[in-house]
């Protein structure tokens, strides 16, 4: 009620007194025609004009605050532009003089008309594009064709989320994160298709070339188990593997899913294809290399050697990284491939563990805690970074809780590997001290770069790190310093 006379109080107060005064003409017209002389029919037409004219001032207030700012807003969840709620206060006005001089003052309105037509299409050519945008933000939030959180493709051309829709513009967020604006403008003749009607299933198919080497059954068993094995999609329905087509290179097979949700659709092909990759690479099964158009011997590609993947792997990893290549291959032929999924455990606070662990795939979680059990530090890693270092080169319990953050792939480097790598080359403790004092500096110096440390600094880290070891692994240390 207080929100009704703030906004509609005095003009509706005038209304009501001028409506008193046009319903009883004799009592209030008529001694203020006879004290200002003015006709008495005359006069009525005056108050009769002034009353249309506040009506029309109250009917335009009602359509601004409560239909255009206030219904529409509520019932699409957008703002009405200014522009919209300006011109339409204008035309409202411009409808209500029309009437009073047509019907109050009984005039002529063919010029008033007009002169009113040819400004709004003035106005109108003007503010085309605005106008036409702004319609069909109107079409698209009550009719909604699409809504905020549907996925569409837009002309083929445009494919995202829709974050927000406006009276101007519909805002898309890509799959790589990025907002693209489009034009409502653009939207009145575009073929808009909403991936989330009915549902938001998905098709997807693709395809892989294999060598005429390989069986049809062979190739489409592997395929299969592929497809099936893909961590983390989630499918409607088996998929299928069918060969499509004989070409010059090979045959081309077509692996066929449908998974639940569009949204998944670039990380579930990932996950097929890399598993694909993985079980080709253990068949042995190869992929068809185009064959040149001069040198006619069929050619084939095999698919790299997993034992590559993991080596430079090792070489990125910043416990290895200063290590020579030669040292490195050996290193990565004795790790050990651990799968965890998302929640798992991978090592204990305390437990006596004596291994490293390189992160291939997916994030880790490291938990630091009090003696009271309360978490202290949280710390992530990712691929190529490692921890359990105290653990395997100074057999050290293993500092803090590990659990995978997502579904992991880490690579364990165990004490017996390392103790036999020592075995057999005890000048390996020298080399692996000196690395992880360099490695132990830059980490107090927060990796800063630019930086180099003093000779008589790494000296003194190399000979902690190298007993260490020697304690650790029980090794002669005139027999490796020797060597």
């Amino acid at each position: 009620m207080n929100n009704f006379w703030q906004t509609y109080g005095r003009t509706t107060g005038v209304a009501v007194v001028l409506g008193f005064m046009l319903l009883l003409d004799d009592v209030f017209t008529g001694p203020l025609a006879f004290i200002s002389g003015t006709s008495q029919p005359v006069l009525e037409q005056y108050v009769a004009a002034a009353f249309c004219f506040v009506a029309t001032l109250l009917i335009s207030r009602y359509i601004k605050v409560d239909i255009l700012n206030g219904m529409i807003p509520r019932r699409s969840g957008n703002p009405v532009p200014q522009l919209v709620t300006d011109l339409t206060g204008v035309l409202v006005l411009f409808i209500g003089i029309c009437f009073i001089f047509a019907v109050v003052f009984k005039k002529d309105i063919t010029a008033l008309v007009a002169t009113g037509g040819a400004s709004v299409m003035i106005i109108g050519l003007a503010l085309r594009d605005m106008l036409l945008a702004a319609f069909t933000g109107v079409l698209l939030n009550v009719e909604k064709p699409l809504k905020p959180g549907d996925v569409v493709k837009i002309n083929d051309k445009w494919v995202g989320k829709v974050d927000k829709i406006t009276w101007r513009a519909t805002y898309l967020m890509t799959f790589s994160e990025e907002t693209l604006v489009i034009p409502n403008l653009m939207l009145a003749n575009a073929v808009i298709v909403n991936l989330a009607t009915p549902d938001s299933r998905s098709r997807r198919n693709l395809e892989v070339v294999i060598d005429y080497d390989t069986s049809v059954e062979s190739a489409e068993r592997i395929l299969y188990a592929a497809a099936l094995g893909a961590v983390g999609v989630t499918y409607i329905g088996s998929p299928s593997v069918v060969a499509r087509r004989m070409e010059r290179d090979g045959v081309v097979y077509l692996i066929a899913y449908t998974i639940s949700s569009y949204t998944d659709g670039m990380k579930s092909d990932h996950a097929v294809i890399k598993n694909v990759l993985q079980c080709m690479r253990d068949a042995g099964i190869t992929v068809s290399f185009p064959k040149s158009e001069v040198i006619h011997t069929p050619r084939r590609a095999r698919i790299a050697d997993r034992s590559l993947d993991i080596l430079r792997l090792v070489q990125q990893c910043k416990v290895f990284r200063p290590l020579p290549a030669a040292l490195c291959e050996r290193i990565s032929n004795v790790l050990v491939e651990r799968y965890y999924v998302a929640g798992a455990t991978i090592v204990k606070a305390g437990e006596r563990r004596d291994s490293l662990f390189i992160i291939g795939e997916g994030m880790v979680k490291r938990t630091l805690t009090d003696r009271d059990g309360a978490a202290l530090v949280n710390e992530r890693f990712i691929a190529t970074e490692a921890f359990g270092r105290r653990a395997l080169f100074s057999a050290q319990p293993q500092a803090a809780a590990v659990t995978a953050e997502t579904a992991v792939l880490v690579y364990e480097f165990e004490r017996r590997a390392l103790a036999a790598m020592l075995e057999q080359d005890p000048a390996l403790a020298d080399v692996l001290a000196n690395s992880l004092a360099h490695l132990a500096w830059r980490e107090s110096k927060d990796n800063i770069a630019g930086i180099e440390p003093e000779p008589a600094v790494i000296e003194r880290l190399t000979n902690l790190h190298r007993g260490r070891i020697h304690a650790a692994y029980m090794l002669e240390p005139q027999l490796a310093v020797a060597s």
